[in-house]
């Protein structure tokens, strides 16, 4: 499990790196997402993949990594807020209502953001800029915060053991010192009073 989970950081952690963007787009109006897929890849250099249900979604994100998801609200097998925790990856809902209170359902879900395609293609690069770059500096920001626990964690086990050394040497001379004077005690008179002569 562990090996698994490092594997999957890692490759978290290159996509976070890369200069380009990996975004998967999960829309039914193939017309309207052409017209921005267009503009995405023109501005931002960005990568893209297009599928248009739930499930293709989850079936490429588990094999692929991508900085952001670009979801319609409404898709052919469910929802796409439904996305936003399984996938763990950073979820943008296209929603063209004018619906204030299923925005702020989506944020309490857990989406990065919400756009309106009638705004164009601008608004909705811009709301991948600002989700993406977000995103990366968290993952900066929480791969130093493991790191800074490994690396205290070492040091607390390094000071046990040495602790557990240190009490290991007290104890042999403790023990050392007993057996000296268990020696001095039983030895005869004569042999104190000779080594007492000899000094």
């Amino acid at each position: 499990m562990d090996g698994l989970m490092e594997a999957g950081d890692g490759k978290k952690a290159e996509a976070m790196t890369r200069n380009d963007m990996q975004i998967l787009i999960v829309a039914k109006d193939s017309r309207t997402i052409a017209s921005i897929a267009s503009e995405i890849v023109t501005q931002l250099e960005a990568n893209i993949t297009i599928v248009d249900t739930v499930e293709e979604a989850r079936l490429l994100t588990a094999t692929e990594v991508y900085d952001v998801v670009l979801a319609h609200r409404a898709l052919e097998d469910g929802r796409g807020a439904s996305l936003i925790k399984p996938l763990g990856i950073p979820v943008v809902l296209i929603d063209g209502r004018d619906d204030a209170q299923g925005a702020i359902e989506a944020f309490r879900a857990g989406a990065a953001d919400v756009v309106d395609p009638r705004e164009g293609a601008d608004a909705v690069i811009e709301s991948i800029e600002r989700v993406v770059e977000s995103s990366r500096k968290q993952h900066h920001t929480l791969s130093r915060n493991r790191r800074l626990r490994r690396v205290s964690s070492r040091l607390i086990k390094d000071r046990r053991e040495l602790r557990q050394r240190v009490d290991l040497i007290c104890r042999d001379l403790v023990q050392a010192y007993q057996r000296l004077a268990e020696k001095v005690v039983s030895a005869p008179s004569g042999y104190a009073d000779s080594n007492e002569q000899g000094r």
